[in-house]
């Protein structure tokens, strides 16, 4: 009786050991292996082969100027900023890129910010973030 156990254990084991042998060899062979010490040839990478692109261009204004950096996509809204001008403004746009909303909370006071490091938007629920430095 304890040697038809033994063997049993030992059948079980053994298939185990097996099955997962097996598996680790067929993961090594799904892995894509790139040699970094090889020289490869240089190829031009074109963005639009890649992913899809869409060229949105903004609507423009008088009171709709901005350098166009943009800070946030959401489901219905574009955020942007200007680039290196410290003013403040906060520019929202729709999908289609026309002008919605102009903000400027610029200052030091309670719900302002002095100057931004990040614009964060947060779909779900409808807001946006302003980070201050």
């Amino acid at each position: 009786m304890r040697q038809s156990l033994i063997a049993a254990g030992m059948f079980l084991l053994t298939g185990g050991m097996v099955g997962c042998g097996t598996s680790s060899t067929q993961e090594k062979e799904d892995l894509i292996v790139v040699d970094v010490s090889k020289d490869y040839p240089k190829k031009e990478l074109i963005l639009q082969d890649l992913f899809d692109v869409e060229y949105i261009p903004l609507e423009t204004t008088d009171e709709f100027v901005t350098l166009g950096w943009l800070q946030a996509i959401g489901k219905d809204v574009m955020i942007v900023r200007n680039m290196f001008a410290a003013d403040g403004n906060i520019f929202i746009y729709d999908r289609k890129g026309k002008a919605v909303r102009k903000i400027n909370r610029r200052g030091q006071g309670n719900e302002e910010y002095y100057a931004t490091n990040g614009i964060y938007l947060d779909d779900e629920k409808g807001e946006m973030f302003v980070g201050n430095l």
